[in-house]
């Protein structure tokens, strides 16, 4: 469907509520851009409502970026569509973006998820037919197939890749939003490890990486000064100290520093008596020992 591109005064735009928080940065960026050569992709609205206001649809940076810049006016596409094809508008503007982070993509996944199975609640089966509506607005929505083969097909990726992004949603909001700058936003294996965690300890873990002064980087580091570090038995630290001995061996490249080294260990007085008397300690010995 071809729709007609208007300018739309910014002053008539109602944002609301949107699943991306706007990067300040990215924002100036963008105005920047504004500024030399104009837009180049028109937002999505919705159709004036009663109060003859729009509801923004898609391009909520590019609305900022207009208003810093001191455009009165945005180019505009008005769409007549109901809430739930509008929120997939939304998503599957910003699924196509190479700019999302990994915290951002699981956000939209896991909502696209909601909303399309909200739409064809049988896919869970799969035997959906096309939702000829909804192909007008989304080209990511074109069959009602299991949520994650459909998605995955439109998006280029394997369906575990998108399982993986939709579990990553289980971070909380109130965590998305403290981690939204920060580097692990971007990791998919730090999300993870962060998504595992109750929602009180996502929310200690978020908190210890944002503080100022922080000196943990990552979800583990985070851990390891709520929780200490996690004790390693007795066990697999003798397996560990003998590993590296024999690496450390199995890399003398001359028989002679090997021979030297056996020399020294037989040569050291009260060597034999003191090889009996480790091998004879108990676990809690070594421990103390290391």
């Amino acid at each position: 469907m071809n729709t007609p591109v208007l300018s739309i005064p910014l002053d008539q735009i109602d944002v609301g509520e949107r699943l991306r928080a706007v990067d300040n940065d990215y924002v100036a960026l963008i105005a920047e851009s504004l500024a030399e050569r104009g837009l180049d992709t028109p937002i999505i609205v919705s159709g004036p409502g009663a109060n003859g206001r729009h509801t923004l649809i898609a391009g909520g940076h590019r609305v900022a970026a207009a208003r810093l810049a001191g455009w009165s006016e945005i180019p505009a596409k008005v769409v007549e569509v109901d809430e739930l094809q509008a929120k997939l508008i939304e998503i599957d503007e910003n699924l196509i973006r190479r700019e999302l982070s990994a915290l951002d993509r699981a956000v939209f996944l896991a909502e696209r998820k909601r909303i399309y199975e909200a739409l064809n609640p049988e896919t869970a089966h799969g035997k959906a037919k096309k939702n000829k509506g909804l192909e007008k607005w989304t080209s990511l929505s074109t069959f009602a197939e299991r949520f994650s083969k459909a998605t995955a097909t439109k998006l280029g990726v394997d369906e575990r890749t998108i399982r993986r992004a939709v579990a990553r949603a289980a971070i909380i909001p109130e965590v998305r939003a403290l981690i939204a700058s920060h580097p692990i936003a971007d990791s998919g294996a730090e999300l993870d490890q962060l998504a595992g965690q109750t929602p009180e300890r996502q929310r200690e873990i978020a908190e210890r990486l944002v503080r100022e002064g922080a000196t943990a980087r990552t979800v583990a580091s985070a851990l390891v000064e709520i929780v200490g570090k996690p004790r390693v038995s007795d066990a697999v630290e003798i397996d560990r100290q003998y590993r590296a001995i024999m690496s450390a061996w199995g890399k003398a490249s001359y028989v002679r520093a090997q021979q030297q080294f056996l020399d020294v260990i037989c040569a050291t007085r009260g060597g034999r008596k003191m090889a009996e008397k480790a091998l004879s300690r108990s676990p809690s010995d070594e421990t103390e020992a290391a």
